[in-house]
């Protein structure tokens, strides 16, 4: 008899997630990282891309664990305030 298998939740499926954008231009994410660095909200830099925030926040999580970013003063949100 074969072990149960556990259900799982697999990231990044569905319908919700199919406009998401995994490829980017090195140029674009050398315009990404200097807007990183100077603070820029994430909503402005999601409206640069025409992304969305979740979008930004993916892009920021791969780009700090390659070590290409560093943390921030404002953190994700950056130095200005974000407005929905």
């Amino acid at each position: 008899m074969a072990p149960k298998v556990e259900s799982r939740y697999i990231l990044f499926t569905g319908k919700a997630h199919e406009n998401m954008k995994f490829d980017f231009t090195n140029k674009q994410i050398e315009i990404f990282i200097s807007l990183w660095n100077a603070g820029v909200a994430i909503n402005k830099i999601a409206q640069r891309f025409l992304i969305s925030n979740a979008n930004v926040a993916l892009i920021v999580l791969d780009l700090e664990i390659a070590g290409r970013i560093e943390p921030r003063a404002g953190g994700l949100l950056g130095k200005r305030k974000v407005v929905s």
